[in-house]
């Protein structure tokens, strides 16, 4: 679905690191790879020199974008943003559209630039993105985003699925905009399909629990599809009502897949693999954390990853 691309003029933040910097390996949209051969030959004994005709091709651009969000704290109904991290992953430059849907009749629709990269709104310093839309990224770079609070400052759908799609245009890969490149080229929808999707979810405290799943997948070819190679991240986030003892978190290595070692972690803190006193335990067939007696409520994320067989 193509559409006009836009040029804003915002701040942004750029961070080298994290995410692989694909355009160093690759050619800028736009460039013009030009060729011209010569022959050389010799009649009656004297040299001559004849040269082709001038061939000549425009890079097209590749459409791909990543999404992911920053951090991993637990996003409750009086969260008042949710940080972003978002790559143009092509190699052209490249604007991206951003939405949101929750689940409500008023989902958050508001977007901003984490200018001092806190995870935190300060309206005297972050900017707001009119029309949800990012400025045009160089390949390779990357700009922190915040989603906001709905209307009334709070996220009060189950889940928030957030998504980012190329403003020149999205869909299955080697999908072609005829002219709509850099430089007139062709644009060419990559493997991601020049969109990424995340889930986060909302935790409601209740004297119940609650314990909800998510998962991401990324591909060795960069995309999200769920082939042979490709990691897929589990994140467990669970609320805990209090008192409670005898608190733990299991959860099976799927059939398909195994699990990738050193990959535990319990609130963004890593655990080893091996029961030796922290709270966690890995083995080929799942794991396991163990949370024990809590006197308040609280809210604790769980993450692991394995790859698809």
């Amino acid at each position: 679905m193509p559409i006009g691309k836009s040029c804003l003029a915002s701040a942004l933040i750029l961070t080298a690191g994290a995410f692989p910097q694909y355009a160093a390996a690759q050619t800028v949209a736009g460039t013009s790879i030009v060729n011209t051969a010569t022959m050389h030959y010799d009649v009656g004994g004297e040299s001559n020199v004849v040269q082709s005709n001038q061939a000549t091709i425009l890079v097209a651009e590749r459409l791909d974008v990543a999404l992911a969000r920053r951090g991993s704290g637990p996003i409750t109904r009086t969260t008042t943003a949710i940080p972003l991290l978002l790559t143009n992953r092509g190699n052209g430059q490249e604007a991206f559209t951003l939405s949101t849907v929750d689940g409500t009749a008023t989902p958050p629709t508001q977007f901003a630039i984490d200018v001092d990269g806190d995870g935190l709104y300060d309206p005297a310093r972050d900017q707001l993105l009119p029309g949800a839309t990012t400025p045009v990224l160089a390949p390779g770079a990357t700009v922190q985003l915040l989603l906001l609070g709905d209307v009334a400052g709070q996220f009060d759908g189950v889940q928030n699925t957030i998504t980012a799609r190329a403003v020149t245009g999205y869909g299955a890969p080697g999908t072609v905009f005829a002219g709509k490149g850099d430089n007139t080229s062709d644009a060419v929808v990559g493997p991601t399909g020049a969109q990424a999707q995340i889930v986060v979810p909302t935790i409601v405290q209740s004297a119940q629990g609650a314990l909800v799943k998510t998962q991401s997948v990324l591909a060795p070819d960069g995309s999200a599809r769920a082939i042979r190679g490709a990691i897929i991240t589990y994140t467990l986030t669970a609320s805990v009502p209090a008192p409670s003892s005898g608190v733990r978190i299991d959860d099976p290595i799927p059939a398909g897949t195994s699990y990738v070692p050193g990959s535990l972690m319990l609130d963004a803190a890593s655990l080893t693999d091996a029961g030796d006193g922290d709270a966690g335990v890995a083995t080929a067939t799942g794991i396991s954390i163990a949370l024990g007696a809590l006197t308040d409520p609280a809210v604790h994320t769980v993450q692991f990853k394995v790859v698809i067989q």
